[in-house]
């Protein structure tokens, strides 16, 4: 699965064309706007959604419905830019193009000038956004997440995320996490993680990573709720570099499940390390596709489920209001110069030191 994303004009990005496939990383500096283009698209998605269902209500009703091109920005888009946190975001002179196989979406300025329906039999559902802002949600009344947008000014999709935190651990009782070294319950009103020697702590009181990570690892497991865009920001929040390769394998494998089988996963980064267990899990595919003894001994260093196909990923360095792919077309892993550039920029750095280093003579 693949599609088509252009964005002008439009918060930090500039003029932006990149093809969105089954997996996606977007790295760059802090404010290049990684985010905005993983929310665009979940705008995208979500307001497809929305007109999909008045579709499928008037179909119930044996009315006949229309999918018409908008002359203005109508209220259902705007409420969804909202939501997002982007509507300021919005120009005169802002474009959005998408397409995919089953629906094409175009918006020009303040209109939306084109809204076609490839497929009768299109199922796309909402998009799901899993925010950076996780890290607060076991420092917050779980009495907010019941509360509408209307009624707090938390973003929407961190109060649909705390709400999905709760049904998921209301429907087992016991969690066994072993990417975060762990196992969980909601005992007595209390979130309890229970470590390795039994001893058992409030999520509150644990690690950083681990506040961070197990409510997403648990929404996560129960599975995650259908989706047509699945966004992680930051995966890497607070984690160790083998933390940060765990949670992305674990990832990879989940977004197969049928919940997420025709979801765009987009994984805004900051980490070099994320890039690189990408990379492992590009080669992986590509290693096992010489014969089946490779495909026997790779699956022996990472499990089959979380390799990746080079036609299903995509990488783009975001900068200055531009993309670039960081893919090698001939090989179709991550471009070695631009894992050296982004990772080793500390060790050019030691490199200088080391020129003007004039050690002690004995």
């Amino acid at each position: 699965m693949k599609a088509r994303l252009i964005i002008q004009n439009f918060g930090p990005i500039d003029n932006l064309d990149i093809e969105i496939k089954k997996f996606n990383i977007l790295i760059g500096p802090q404010g290049s706007g990684k985010s905005t283009i993983s929310k665009v698209l979940c705008v995208i998605h979500s307001y497809f959604a929305e007109i999909l269902h008045e579709k499928a209500v008037a179909k119930a009703v044996d009315v006949s419905y229309k999918i018409a091109t908008k002359n203005v920005i109508d209220n259902r888009i705007v409420k969804i830019l909202a939501n997002y946190r982007i509507e300021n975001f919005l120009r005169i002179d802002t474009h959005w193009d998408f397409e995919d196989d089953f629906f094409s979406f175009e918006l020009n300025g303040t209109s939306i000038k084109n809204i076609d329906l490839k497929d009768e039999n299109n199922s796309r559902s909402q998009s799901y956004y899993i925010p950076a802002e996780r890290i607060a949600l076991p420092m917050i009344s779980e009495s907010l997440f019941e509360l509408t947008l209307e009624q707090t000014t938390l973003p929407n999709y961190f109060l649909q995320f705390g709400k999905d935190f709760i049904v998921a651990r209301r429907n087992q009782n016991l969690f066994n996490l072993p990417i975060l070294g762990v196992g969980f319950e909601h005992k007595a009103g209390r979130n309890v993680v229970i470590l390795s020697d039994y001893k058992s702590l409030v999520l509150e009181e644990t690690s950083s990573a681990i506040q961070a990570n197990l409510p997403l690892l648990v929404i996560l497991q129960y599975p995650a709720k259908t989706a047509s865009v699945f966004v992680i920001e930051e995966l890497e929040l607070h984690g160790f570099p083998s933390l940060q390769k765990e949670l992305l394998y674990f990832i990879v494998e989940r977004a197969k499940h049928s919940n997420l089988n025709n979801a765009y996963v987009m994984l805004p980064t900051h980490s070099p390390y994320i890039l690189s267990a990408a990379n492992n899990l590009l080669f992986a595919a590509k290693v096992a596709k010489q014969d089946v003894e490779s495909a026997i001994e790779a699956e022996k260093i990472i499990r089959k489920e979380s390799w990746i196909e080079k036609d299903d990923f995509s990488a783009y360095y975001i900068e200055n209001g531009k993309a670039k792919s960081i893919v090698n077309e001939q090989n179709g892993l991550i471009d070695e110069n631009t894992l050296d550039v982004i990772s080793e920029s500390l060790a050019g750095e030691f490199d200088k030191l080391m020129e003007l280093y004039k050690p002690a003579i004995a």
